[in-house]
């Protein structure tokens, strides 16, 4: 694995002590969380994802609705099997290795689920506790991708808090976003290929425009400051708002009731990055807008143009 986001893989060689063979890879994906595969973020701070006993529940509006995930929905062959309570339906399970979870030695257990495809488990040996479990999966871009879930006390007492509803969930382009003193829209996502005279984008890159909208509406001042947005996506990981020297980019201001505003937000991001959501840390509120940008084929740049 190499230190990229989302557990792309790459080619870069590593040094591992061990035997050498041509016998199928036994490495094993590190945690999400580890420095090889790159930190996965938690953008919201909430989880949009529950799994009681066979049954799942994902997430489905601002409002903190809740639907049950049936076998028909994309998201059910992902996490179909990720609560250990339903390993009791897998086939043709084998254990394929040894390895070291959190300090505690496990099985490497492989299986197919209800719907054939491979996942694997990790289970400490001394009491077959569930310490891990992946499963592999390919995106539209034809990249793999991996759920992989580290357990700690599954099956044990918790207790839920509210979730904290000045987080409206992931809104598209056009919806405001209520906040304290007004509201904030995206109003249009581009990209950029060339840049400005102050600034260009490196080689295989390409700058992401986002297009904000503030509105106050009172009571007190609205502050607007383009450091509270961040980018995340396709091998994009928190980046921040750059200065290109453009007219029309947004500038940290103070709005009184009644005024608006509206600038853009530039972020450089790879050339392929399309799936990305920008996320503002805002006074009342976090906003999450979905910023995805239109699909090419693959092997297509969208800067070939320009180049």
């Amino acid at each position: 694995m190499t230190p990229r986001p989302q557990g792309q893989i790459g080619a870069r060689v590593y040094h591992l002590d061990g035997k050498l063979t041509t016998e199928p890879s036994a490495l094993e994906l590190q945690p999400w969380d580890d420095p090889m595969t790159g930190i996965q973020y938690d953008i919201d701070g909430r989880g949009d994802f529950v799994s009681i006993g066979s049954t799942i529940y994902v997430r489905t509006n601002t409002l903190g609705a809740w639907q049950v995930v049936t076998a028909s929905d994309s998201y059910w062959s992902l996490f179909a099997n990720i609560n250990p309570a339903s390993w009791d339906q897998i086939s043709d399970a084998r254990t394929v290795g040894e390895a070291s979870v959190g300090g505690s030695a496990a099985w490497v257990v492989q299986a197919k689920d209800s719907t054939g495809r491979l996942f694997k488990v990790w289970l400490r040996q001394r009491d077959n506790y569930p310490l891990r479990y992946t499963i592999p999966w390919v995106n539209v871009k034809g990249l793999t991708y991996y759920v992989n879930a580290l357990y700690r006390d599954f099956n044990s007492d918790l207790a839920i808090n509210p979730p904290d509803m000045s987080n409206r969930g992931i809104v598209p382009p056009g919806k405001p976003v209520e906040l304290a003193a007004g509201s904030v829209m995206v109003t249009e996502v581009t990209f950029d290929c060339v840049g400005t005279s102050v600034r260009q984008p490196a080689s295989e890159h390409k700058f992401v425009l986002i297009t904000l909208a503030y509105l106050d509406t009172g009571p007190g001042g609205m502050t607007v400051q383009p450091s509270d947005w961040r980018l995340y996506g396709d091998g994009v990981v928190a980046a921040e708002p750059i200065e290109t020297g453009a007219p029309d980019l947004l500038r940290a201001q103070v709005l009184s009731r009644g005024q608006r505003t509206t600038g853009k937000l530039a972020f450089e991001v790879p050339e392929d990055a399309y799936q990305l959501v920008t996320v503002g840390k805002l006074v009342g509120a976090t906003a999450v807008v979905s910023t995805g940008l239109p699909m090419l084929p693959v092997g297509q740049s969208p800067c070939a143009s320009a180049n």
